[in-house]
């Protein structure tokens, strides 16, 4: 008798306990999900400023091509000091 009236009490216990770890777990991907989106973004603004360092560095690196060509055509003052 008592199986009878504690069976259904330990089946439903057993069904709230899975619906509240069905909503932890939901909850639980919905805060991934919000984390990865914020990962996403700060990589797109990293690979941003990664762009900007590239581009910044071959127009220097231009610049001092250019700047060694001149100094290497101009002719050597030291050699006519000696």
């Amino acid at each position: 008798m008592d199986d009878w009236i504690l069976q259904p009490i330990v089946q439903y216990g057993f069904l709230g306990f899975s619906a509240v770890l069905l909503g932890v777990v939901i909850w639980l991907i919905t805060k991934l999900l919000k984390a990865l989106e914020a990962s996403n973004q700060v990589v797109i603004a990293n690979t941003a400023a990664i762009q900007q360092l590239i581009e910044m560095t071959s127009d220097l690196l231009k610049l001092n091509r250019s700047l060694h060509d001149k100094l290497i055509s101009r002719p050597c003052i030291a050699r006519e000091e000696q």
